[in-house]
């Protein structure tokens, strides 16, 4: 039996909420599962994640492999971290999974919104350096 840990879909419809679950590769997504690891709400401005870390590390360490999604939340909460420290052999007693800071996103700009930018400097550049030009001249 090849085990995953993935995301089954469980909410309102429009309004998805997901328990990250430990299954056969070969069930459906929201079919029977053998353990519950954690919970994960996407549609909070923070998203809402919890995961047992123990059950986490033991289903990983009997070689359950996890989805591409779930890796990414389990790397967001540290747990990867730690997993790969143990996997290396050192030892793990007593440490926590650290959570990432979430990186601010930045928005994208347009093509008018960059070309005003650049005027706004070119504007600002230009009478910078008409006074240093001025005074030569006058010398």
């Amino acid at each position: 039996m090849a085990a995953v840990i993935r995301l089954a879909r469980f909410g309102k419809r429009h309004y998805p909420t997901y328990r990250v679950v430990v299954t056969d590769s070969r069930k459906a997504r929201d079919g029977r599962f053998l353990e519950q690891l954690g919970f994960y709400n996407p549609n909070l401005k923070t998203p809402d994640v919890r995961f047992e870390f123990e059950r986490v590390m033991h289903w990983l360490g009997v070689g359950a492999q996890p989805s591409d999604t779930v890796r990414s939340l389990l790397k967001q909460q540290g747990i990867m971290a730690l997993f790969h420290e143990k996997r290396a052999g050192r030892s793990i007693e007593g440490k926590t999974p650290v959570p990432q800071p979430l990186k601010a996103k930045k928005a994208k700009l347009g093509p008018k919104a960059k070309a005003r930018i650049e005027a706004e400097k070119a504007a600002a550049a230009a009478p910078a350096e008409a006074p240093a030009a001025a005074a030569p001249a006058e010398s």
